[in-house]
């Protein structure tokens, strides 16, 4: 609990200093997450029964708040998927719900003892505060979590449109930690169900918060690792994926009204980019981009990924990839680069990471790269 504390306030420090707004998203879910042990272990420890001793009864005081989770967790996936995140005024309305709950449980909390425990125990509303805060907790922070997952894989789908290298900015972590606490969730709705029926008492209870702790510690060190600020512009290549028609004679863009391209100058530029992409190959630059790419043929980044989309029914890394793929299959088979390793001709054909060679060389041929040699 206390370590969770003390890594929520390094990236606190670690996002002021570089200015990295995701830094401060996950600071606020681990400082809440480390909260939500408070109350199990000041259980253990006896602080309840001294406090009710001392005339101080803490039964519904609100140590944590579960309904920060899915806000936070969103707003994190938003700002590592958008180099470009500001958090504006609307932002602030999916934080309703976290504030309903403190006024909620503060309100309850500081009623008089008897009259506390009648509301809980003996009235529908009490039952309705108790319980329905707790099916609305599931519902809202599933929706969250969705929402999450469908902001994660638009950007790996646009991300794939635009970069022909994309090992360093997939995003791998993200994905993980988004199973990893819907999995959590899962686990914390059935034992919840499960002692409805069941009294765990303390020691049953312990179990669902060890399996807390260990998310928290996953979460900290895997978040912390994690310390690269976004380059990518989201708003900007969701933009410019909604401007690709399907048909070049029928569908004009929205932005302009005009065709990208006739189908005769559609037919010359494909030719034209087969023939760029053989005798040029610009694809042994790793940082090659469509927009790099649009630059270098003259057209701009619309025409060309509709061009690569409709001409070789592939996306934008897929294509570049291809290129540098068969480039590593003839190095491999070429005596003059046997001096190299296969990270090492992959590095020759193109490539910037051992994962993004992995990926694209399996993908294309089946097998990885040293079954294949």
């Amino acid at each position: 609990m206390l370590q969770g504390q003390v890594i929520a306030a390094l990236l606190l420090l670690r996002g002021l200093r570089r200015l990295q707004t995701a830094d401060f998203f996950l600071s606020g879910l681990l400082f809440f997450l480390s909260c939500s042990l408070i109350e199990h272990f000041i259980g253990f420890m006896g602080v309840y029964d001294y406090a009710r001793e001392q005339g101080h009864d803490l039964t519904f005081f609100p140590f944590h708040n579960p309904f920060t989770y899915g806000p936070l967790i969103l707003l994190y996936t938003r700002a590592l998927t958008d180099g470009a995140f500001r958090w504006e005024k609307k932002d602030g309305l999916h934080f309703a719900l976290p504030l309903l709950y403190y006024i909620v449980h503060f309100s309850v909390w500081a009623m008089p003892d008897a009259e506390k425990f009648h509301f809980l125990d003996a009235t529908v509303p009490g039952g309705i505060v108790q319980y329905g805060f707790d099916a609305a907790f599931y519902l809202v922070t599933s929706w969250y979590l969705w929402q999450s997952f469908q902001r994660f894989y638009a950007y790996r789908n646009l991300i794939e449109q635009e970069y022909a290298n994309i090992g360093k900015i997939t995003l791998d972590w993200m994905r993980l930690f988004l199973f990893a606490f819907s999995a959590y969730l899962l686990f914390d709705l059935l034992f919840n169900v499960v002692g409805l029926l069941y009294n765990f008492w303390y020691t049953g209870w312990y179990w669902l918060n060890l399996t807390r702790a260990l998310m928290l510690y996953y979460i900290s060190a895997a978040g912390w690792a994690f310390a690269q600020k976004s380059s990518v512009q989201f708003v900007v290549l969701e933009s410019r994926s909604r401007i690709e028609p399907q048909n070049l004679q029928e569908d004009p863009t929205p932005a302009t009204g005009k065709q990208l391209m006739t189908d005769e100058e559609f037919t010359r530029r494909h030719a034209q980019l087969s023939a760029f992409m053989e005798n040029e190959k610009p694809w042994l630059d790793p940082e090659l981009t469509l927009s790099i790419l649009a630059g270098q043929l003259g057209l701009n980044t619309s025409q060309l990924s509709y061009l690569v989309n409709n001409g070789f029914n592939q996306n934008f890394n897929d294509f570049v990839n291809t290129y540098r793929v068969e480039e590593v299959k003839r190095k491999m088979a070429t005596p003059d680069f046997q001096y190299l390793s296969l990270l090492g001709i992959a590095f020759e054909s193109g490539f910037n990471s051992k994962a993004t060679f992995n990926r694209a060389f399996k993908k294309r041929t089946g097998s990885a790269p040293s079954n294949y040699k």
